[in-house]
């Protein structure tokens, strides 16, 4: 019974950190690195792409060039290039395109990231993780590993999960360094473990495609819901798991969590 593999999302699942990231930091200082000139459409746009619709939890990068897009801002090609041909949407990666094409474009996105990463680093105080989180996880921890699955900045999700001693709950750290997330699922399974014992559990539709590319389970922890998300997976969800009866009521709870993200 002890050899699950729960994959768990940080940023908007554990962490109550998505919102406050995106409406203070990521859109704000794109909108000032890219000069955008209608800047309340840009944010609108931004929360709206990375916070209240179907690209909810999208990467860094990949939200940047869509939001770009939507506003006009041209001379992105060499972005939008290094964004569909990269395995690995992270500052590292952006560092080794740079040193192949000094376009201004990909400067000021790393500048933009590294921005962003430093901003909210300093921005002690206003993470915190949802309510029931912790004692889910501490659940989860009896019947299996715990595997950290996020594109966000290791450095940050490390600190965090520290700081709220989470961490020693952990057995894998896997951010944007490690690629997508489905390629981390991917490689997790490759260690060896039955499909039938790997639950994702997320609240975006990134989180859902790995799980499906990889015929996994998941589990959503709904917008608005997390704390009610996470009291049903420790008190139900968990143990229609363990007695292999979720696969039957699976489509119910990700039917669920389209209507509440649609109807934000």
């Amino acid at each position: 019974m002890n050899n699950w593999i729960f994959c768990i999302d940080s940023d908007g699942c554990v962490m109550d950190t998505m919102t406050y990231k995106h409406n203070l930091f990521f859109g704000p200082i794109a909108a000032e690195i890219f000069d955008v000139h209608h800047r309340e459409k840009f944010l609108q746009d931004w929360n709206n792409i990375n916070l209240y619709s179907g690209t909810r939890g999208i990467n860094r990068f990949l939200g940047l060039v869509k939001t770009l897009e939507k506003n006009d801002v041209t001379s992105i090609n060499r972005l939008k290039h290094w964004v569909s041909l990269t395995k690995e949407l992270s500052n590292p990666s952006l560092k080794r395109e740079i040193e192949y094409s000094q376009s201004e474009d990909l400067l000021k996105a790393l500048k933009w990231s590294e921005e962003v990463n430093q901003q909210i680093s300093q921005a002690k105080g206003l993470d915190k993780p949802f309510l029931s989180a912790r004692d889910t996880i501490k659940a989860l921890k009896k019947y299996g590993k715990i595997i950290i699955v996020s594109s966000a900045n290791k450095e940050a999700v490390q600190e965090e999960w520290e700081r709220h001693e989470l961490l020693s709950l952990v057995d894998e750290l896997c951010c944007q360094d490690k690629g997508k997330k489905e390629d981390i699922i991917r490689s997790v399974i490759e260690n060896g473990c039955d499909l039938d014992k790997v639950l994702m559990i997320g609240d975006s539709p990134g989180d859902l495609e790995a799980a499906n590319k990889n015929k996994v389970f998941f589990y959503p922890i709904l917008v608005n819901k997390e704390k009610e998300s996470w009291e049903n997976l420790r008190t139900d969800v968990l143990f229609k798991c363990l007695s292999g009866e979720y696969v039957d009521i699976e489509q119910k709870y990700i039917d669920t969590f389209w209507k509440n993200l649609t109807n934000k």
